[in-house]
């Protein structure tokens, strides 16, 4: 993964324009690229998995289920929470 800052060129309707431009003046940032950033980074984190047991990174094997490649911890989704149901 490179460090360096990546261009992307993004079509908006003219509603996702109103919708990050609000965004922008709630958030108070400077840039609407800053909102696309902080959107992305909100998403990115909801998607991810992360290892109650060693606070790495688990991979989902299904919809409700995943597996730490760190510690080998087998977890499990159960109301919403990420649980271990089996330590390697």
């Amino acid at each position: 993964m490179s460090s360096q800052p990546q261009t992307v060129v993004l079509s908006l309707s003219d509603e996702e324009q109103v919708a990050v431009q609000a965004l922008q003046q709630e958030m108070g940032l400077d840039d609407p690229a800053e909102v696309m950033q902080m959107l992305l980074r909100q998403a990115s984190q909801r998607a991810m998995v992360v290892c109650p047991t060693c606070g790495h990174s688990a991979s989902r094997t299904g919809a409700d289920d995943a597996t730490c490649s760190e510690c080998m911890s087998v977890i499990h989704l159960s109301d919403g929470i990420w649980q271990v149901i089996q330590l390697q």
